[in-house]
C-alpha cells in the first residue's frame, strides 16, 4: 500500500528525486548540506586523480589507496545524508502539525489576464506540496497529459479518409470556475486519500477564497492545483470515453479534442450538446467565443479543414495532414523578436556593447535549442524541441522574415550582418544546440518578463 505520510523517509525520497532532476535543494534550502556536498565532490576528485596517476603506483599501493578513498567517499556521503535527514525530520514534524497550511500569495503580474498564485518559498511548503502531488497521483491514478504524445496520435487519427466528426473546444476559465465544494466532495467520497492530505488541501482552498474573494476556483500556478484539476475532471473524462462512437479523445488541461464516427441521427451539434451538458454537471462551461470551439464534419467539410491545437495548426486536405505553428504560437515568437530588438534599441546608446551582446544572446536562444539550466534529465527546449511535430520547416520562414525585417532597421552594419546568421528554419533543420548559464538565462528572459 502506498505510504501517504509526510514522514522524513518520504520527504527524503522527494529530495533525491528532485536532485536527480537537477533541482539543487541543498543550495536552495540547506547551507550546511551544501558544505557536505563540497566534501563529496572533493573525495570524488581525489579518486579520479589517483586513477589518472595509476601507473605511478604498484598494484598493492594503488589498491590500498583506492579502498581508503572509497571508504572516505562513503563516510562523507553518509554524513551528508544524515544532515539532510535531520532537516527533513524537523520539516516532517512541522507539516504534520494540526494547523499547518500553505502561505498562499498572489503574484503582481497576471498570465493571460488570469491571477497567478504561489505557495511561498518556505522549505516546509515545498516538501508538503510535492508529497501531496504524489499522494493524489498514486491514490487516484492522476497524471498530467503529455503534449508530445497527443499531437502525433491526433495527426495519425486525422490522416485516414474515413468520415468523422471532430470537436475542438476548451473549458471557459477552467481553474477559476472549478466548484471547490464539489471538489472536496470528490476528495471525501472515498477515504483513499489520507486525512492529513485532505485537511491541508482544504486549508489551501480556504486561503485561496480569502485571497481571491471568489466563491469558485482553485489557485492557478500552484503545483497541487494541476493535480486537483485532473482529479476533478476524472468523471467527465470517463463519461466521454464511454461514447459508443468515440474514435479519439484527448484533454490537455482545459483544451479538448474529440474525434467521433458518424452515427445516424447524431450530428456534431448533438455531440457538442452532450459535452456541454456533461460539463454543466461539473459546474463548468465551454468557451464558445471566437474560434475556441470548432466542430468539423467530414461529410460537409469535404475532408478539407484546419484548426489550432496545443501550439500546432492541423491542416487537413484529402487525407493528408500537415502541421505548422499555430497562429498564437507564431505571434508569441513575433513578440519575442520585437521585444529583443526593442530592448537593444532602448539600451544601445548608453551601453552599446552590452546591448549588442544581450541581443545576440536572445536571438541565439530563440533560434537554437538548449538543455534547461540545472536539469540532469533530458529536458531540452528550443525551436526544434518545442515544435518537433511540424511537418515542414518552411512555415518558419515567416519568423526569419520578421527577424530580418526588424534587424534591417538597426543602424549598425556589423550587427545586422551577425543577426543575418541567425535563422529559425536553420536552427530547426540542423537541430542547432547551445548551452546557456543560469546568469545568461536571467539576462535572456529579462526582455520578455514584462
Amino acid at each position: 500500500m502506498f505510504d501517504q505520510s509526510f514522514s522524513h523517509q518520504n520527504l527524503f525520497k522527494i529530495y533525491v528525486h528532485e536532485n536527480k532532476k537537477g533541482n539543487n535543494l541543498a543550495e536552495r534550502f540547506f547551507e550546511d548540506v551544501s558544505e557536505e556536498y563540497t566534501k563529496v565532490k572533493r573525495a570524488r576528485k581525489l579518486i579520479s586523480k589517483i586513477y589518472s596517476r595509476r601507473r605511478y603506483y604498484s598494484p598493492a599501493v594503488f589498491e590500498k589507496r583506492v579502498l581508503l578513498l572509497y571508504r572516505l567517499l562513503r563516510e562523507v556521503k553518509n554524513k551528508k545524508n544524515e544532515v539532510v535527514r535531520s532537516h527533513l525530520k524537523i520539516i516532517s514534524n512541522k507539516i504534520s502539525e494540526r494547523k499547518f497550511k500553505f502561505s498562499l500569495t498572489k503574484l503582481d503580474e497576471k498570465v493571460n489576464d488570469k491571477d497567478v498564485f504561489i505557495t511561498g518559498s518556505s522549505v516546509d511548503s515545498f516538501f508538503a506540496e510535492k508529497q501531496i502531488q504524489k499522494n493524489i497521483k498514486y491514490t487516484y491514478g492522476v497524471k498530467q497529459a503529455d503534449r508530445d504524445l497527443i499531437v502525433p496520435q491526433l495527426r495519425s487519427v486525422l490522416a485516414n479518409k474515413f468520415p468523422k466528426i471532430i470537436i475542438k473546444t476548451d473549458i471557459k476559465s477552467f481553474y477559476e470556475t472549478i466548484d471547490r465544494e464539489l471538489l472536496l466532495k470528490k476528495l471525501n467520497k472515498s477515504p483513499i486519500l489520507s486525512l492529513t492530505t485532505r485537511k491541508i488541501i482544504a486549508r489551501l482552498l480556504e486561503s485561496y477564497e480569502e485571497q481571491s474573494g471568489a466563491s469558485l476556483g482553485i489557485p492557478r500556478g500552484v503545483g497541487v492545483s494541476a493535480y486537483l484539476a485532473e482529479l476533478y475532471m476524472k468523471d467527465f473524462d470517463a463519461e466521454v470515453e464511454k461514447l459508443p462512437s468515440l474514435i479519439y479523445y484527448a484533454r490537455y488541461v482545459d483544451d479538448i479534442v474529440i474525434v467521433l464516427s458518424h452515427t445516424p441521427g447524431k450530428d456534431s451539434q448533438h455531440h457538442l450538446d452532450f459535452i456541454e451538458s456533461r460539463l454543466r454537471e461539473e459546474q463548468l462551461s465551454l468557451n464558445l467565443t471566437g474560434d475556441k470551439t470548432k466542430t468539423i464534419d467530414f461529410s460537409t467539410a469535404n475532408c478539407n479543414f484546419q484548426f489550432d491545437y496545443l501550439g500546432y495548426k492541423f491542416k487537413c486536405a484529402s487525407g493528408s495532414v500537415k502541421l505548422e505553428l499555430a497562429d498564437k504560437k507564431k505571434s508569441k515568437y513575433h513578440k519575442r523578436i520585437s521585444d529583443a530588438i526593442n530592448a537593444y534599441n532602448k539600451h544601445s546608446k548608453r551601453q552599446p556593447k552590452k546591448a549588442r551582446r544581450e541581443l545576440l544572446l536572445r536571438l541565439k536562444f530563440l533560434t537554437y535549442n538548449t538543455k534547461l539550466s540545472n536539469n540532469k534529465g533530458n529536458a531540452v527546449v528550443g525551436i526544434y524541441n518545442s515544435n518537433r511535430w511540424i511537418t515542414s520547416s518552411d512555415c518558419l520562414q515567416n519568423l526569419d522574415h520578421k527577424l530580418q525585417g526588424l534587424a534591417n532597421a538597426i543602424n549598425n552594419a556589423g550587427l545586422r550582418n551577425r543577426i543575418s546568421k541567425y535563422s529559425f528554419k536553420e536552427g530547426f533543420d540542423r537541430r542547432l544546440f547551445a548551452n546557456f548559464t543560469a546568469q545568461e538565462f536571467s539576462i535572456i528572459t529579462r526582455a520578455w518578463s514584462k
